[in-house]
């Protein structure tokens, strides 16, 4: 039977293969926004739940290494987690393919919800073409990404992310627009048209496992300038934001 959107919710967060997670406050208010849209009641205790979880998981799992740790509740299994290796093309220049934006009814599309193969789908298409990611598109103008959030940097140095609320608020893109707010650049809401894209100096794709990667092409076609200096800059900062550890919270810990 294929999985119906509002059978469970979820967040993908950064594990240092032991007993961390990084933004893990982040990640609770996300789910906490996304289950009430999608109707899923959670534990009253629900970081305590997590936390538990993550140290029995860690028990059986020999990681030591950082990876990618899926935290996801269902109306029917509760808590289960999944994790994976952190991918090799992370925090690069990277290609993307438009794709037409799934969209569900309700308050379903924008959240991290159980029916997420239309994603996976997306990121297989841009993978078939010989791109890395797929530019979720709708009516003309860029929501989202496969397993990623947008910003452009426009000509005249502010930087824009989309006003759709169709689109996952993401986590990582949370922190690059911080970041980018530290070195002195506005960030604004607005739609990402053609327009937008067309004069932008460069695009970045952020996401927990895509890091704060810069797109160069869109459908074969070269996006803002060859060099830039506002990609580094956050990729760096987004690494500083890793090393800090004040981001991570051992779980085993917080349940003392």
């Amino acid at each position: 039977m294929a999985a119906k959107p509002r059978d469970s919710v979820f967040t993908t967060v950064m594990w240092d293969g032991e007993s961390s997670i990084a933004d893990f406050t982040a990640h609770i208010a996300r789910l906490e926004n996304h289950a009430k849209r999608l109707r899923i009641e959670l534990p009253e205790d629900l970081p305590a739940v997590i936390a538990k979880e993550v140290c029995r998981f860690l028990k059986s799992h020999d990681e030591n290494l950082k990876s990618l740790l899926t935290i996801r509740y269902s109306t029917s299994d509760n808590i289960s987690l999944t994790s994976r290796p952190l991918p090799k093309l992370r925090s690069s220049e990277i290609h993307g393919k438009t794709r037409p934006l799934k969209k569900w009814l309700g308050e379903v599309t924008g959240t991290k919800h159980g029916d997420w193969q239309p994603y996976l789908d997306a990121r297989d298409d841009a993978e078939q073409s010989g791109a890395d990611i797929s530019i979720l598109i709708d009516e003309f103008s860029i929501v989202d990404a496969d397993r990623a959030s947008v910003v452009v940097i426009d000509e005249d140095g502010t930087a824009y992310v989309s006003d759709n609320n169709l689109a996952v608020h993401g986590i990582t893109n949370e922190i690059i627009t911080r970041s980018l707010n530290s070195i002195g650049i506005p960030v604004m809401k607005a739609r990402l048209n053609e327009r937008m894209v067309a004069r932008c100096e460069e695009i970045l794709v952020t996401g927990t496992g895509i890091g704060c990667s810069k797109l160069v092409t869109i459908d074969g076609e070269i996006i803002g300038r060859e060099e830039s200096l506002i990609f580094e800059k956050c990729r760096d900062l987004l690494s500083q934001h890793y090393s800090n550890p004040d981001t991570w919270t051992n779980m085993c810990e917080y349940l003392q």
